[in-house]
């Protein structure tokens, strides 16, 4: 019952409002209304050099110099057109805001105690009051927002509009504790609007912020600091070549290490069936990175990008490999049922299962034909059957064929009745076909969320560096923007891995 006699009692303004706050709150009215005036025409001597009591203080208040020169700029502007006011000019937008404050710290002022100048009027009387005030106020700042008034007052526009937007929070605070008769949320948000007003107040008084563009720099400069760029870089390509040529017998094992893994690649490719040149996977990203970090004219930032591209290069060769290799086990896997139906009927038919082989490479399509006709080459070259399937088993990354393989190499070791066994792994085929495609339809979300985890903040890096190419390039050359490159591959690649395996099922 207690907590509520302030909305309804008449005298309250005493149990509401603690006497620094009644001080604020009138302080800021004057100060207020000052600020009213010096946005008009009607100034005096007054005006121009006032005094007011705001609290135990007395403040001289002298009328900014910008004033004179600005207001009247303001004042003939033509800033905004309703149609019913008629053109409205900058000066006049300004007052608006200013004097629906003043009217709310006036209304706010009646629940004073009589003693000290209010009428005693408790707040929960003056809710019409309040909503109409926070209307008409909500209404003019949106009107000095799409007037786009950010650069007005030699600046300070931009400073007061974010003022009047967290005095219109305040009001609506004042709202929201006046409909809950909370009276601590009630005087906590009206001192606030004055504490707001003050400050705005105060800004007519201070050197707005401006933006300082960089000292341009001459063309001799430029053409000087381009050419000192130029010849760091030839300087780290010497350094790198001493480097090497002092560690003559280290870099003989590094290129004969590098000439055997190019020679293993190469034997991998022709594994697929491909004849590619390795050293042209290894060189294209170093070549791309390094090329990159020419560009940003940055040594810190070419060390990096060179370092990346040797990194992506080495490992270029293998990625292609994996992907040449998963999806030509795919392919296989597409026609693996056909292959044990044809070898099961050639067994069946009382062919063996080498002649079995001949009849897949001759009847399907590539890329089983292929695998299957080169196991037969190499049998007939005097290679054990055995070996041939398990070059092939090395060669295609397929788990089904992989079972066929072992159930062949066991059958003619051990014995037993092959066609069964192919009839197993046909089921086994069907049941794991239609497993995979329930196991992708549940975790399709999860890829798409890894992918787009990869691939968003450098498409988001790329449309800045579009944008503003010098600042972006001048960040990620600094060791801060070089650590922050760090991190977020890391963390990327973190994300990534906890993305992929939330849609991983193993059975």
């Amino acid at each position: 019952m207690s907590a509520c006699l302030w909305f309804f009692a008449g005298t309250a303004g005493a149990a509401v409002f603690r006497k620094a706050q009644m001080d604020e709150i009138a302080c800021s009215a004057k100060k207020t209304q000052l600020f009213y005036y010096y946005l008009s025409t009607e100034r005096d001597a007054k005006i121009t050099n006032s005094k007011m009591k705001c609290g135990e203080k007395t403040l001289s208040i002298k009328i900014p110099g910008w004033v004179d020169s600005s207001v009247s700029q303001m004042l003939s502007k033509k800033a905004w057109r309703d149609p019913e006011e008629g053109e409205i000019s900058e000066a006049a937008l300004w007052q608006t805001a200013i004097s629906i404050i003043y009217e709310f710290l006036d209304v706010t002022q009646k629940t004073f105690p009589p003693e000290i100048g209010g009428a005693g009027i408790a707040p929960g009387l003056l809710v019409k009051e309040y909503s109409d005030i926070r209307i008409r106020y909500q209404m003019s700042l949106d009107r000095l927002y799409r007037a786009r008034l950010a650069d007005s007052m030699e600046g300070r526009g931009r400073s007061l509009l974010a003022i009047f937007s967290l005095i219109l929070r305040e009001m609506e605070s004042i709202a929201d504790a006046l409909s809950s008769t909370n009276a601590k949320s009630y005087a906590e948000s009206a001192s606030a609007v004055a504490v707001l007003s003050q400050d705005a107040f105060s800004l007519m008084f201070k050197t707005p912020r401006q933006h300082e563009p960089p000292m341009p720099t001459s063309r001799s400069e430029q053409v000087i600091q381009f050419v000192l760029k130029i010849l760091g870089i030839i300087l780290v390509f010497l350094g790198v070549r001493i480097f090497f040529v002092l560690n003559q017998l280290k870099t003989e094992q590094i290129m004969q290490d590098y000439a055997t893994k190019v020679s293993r690649w190469t034997d991998d490719f022709s594994r697929q069936f491909l004849e590619v040149k390795v050293h042209y996977l290894v060189m294209l990203p170093l070549g791309l990175f390094a090329l990159m970090g020419l560009l940003t004219f940055s040594l810190p930032a070419f060390f990096i990008l060179t370092l990346i591209g040797l990194y992506s290069g080495l490992k270029m060769p293998g990625m292609v490999l994996n992907f040449l290799k998963n999806r030509r086990g795919k392919q296989v896997d597409g026609q693996l049922m056909d292959a044990l139906i044809l070898l099961s009927n050639s067994l069946k038919s009382g062919l063996d299962i080498v002649q079995g082989f001949e009849m897949v490479s001759k009847d399907l399509l590539p890329p089983i034909s292929d695998e299957f006709g080169l196991v037969i080459k190499n049998y007939q070259l005097g290679m054990p059957f055995e070996k041939a399937l398990g070059v092939m088993e090395e060669r295609i990354a397929s788990k089904m064929l992989a079972y066929m393989i072992r159930a062949i190499v066991l059958q003619r070791q051990m014995g037993g009745n092959l066609t069964k066994v192919f009839e197993r792994i046909l089921i086994d085929i069907r049941e794991e076909s239609k497993l995979e495609e329930k196991t992708k339809a549940l975790t399709a979300q999860q890829r798409i969320q890894s992918i787009v985890v990869a691939i968003m903040p450098w498409i988001l890096v790329s449309i800045m560096f579009l944008l503003q190419p010098q600042v972006m390039i001048r960040y990620y050359s600094s060791g801060l923007g070089i650590l922050t490159l760090f991190f977020a591959v890391v963390w990327i690649s973190i994300g990534m891995k906890i993305v992929s395996a939330l849609g991983k099922i193993r059975v």
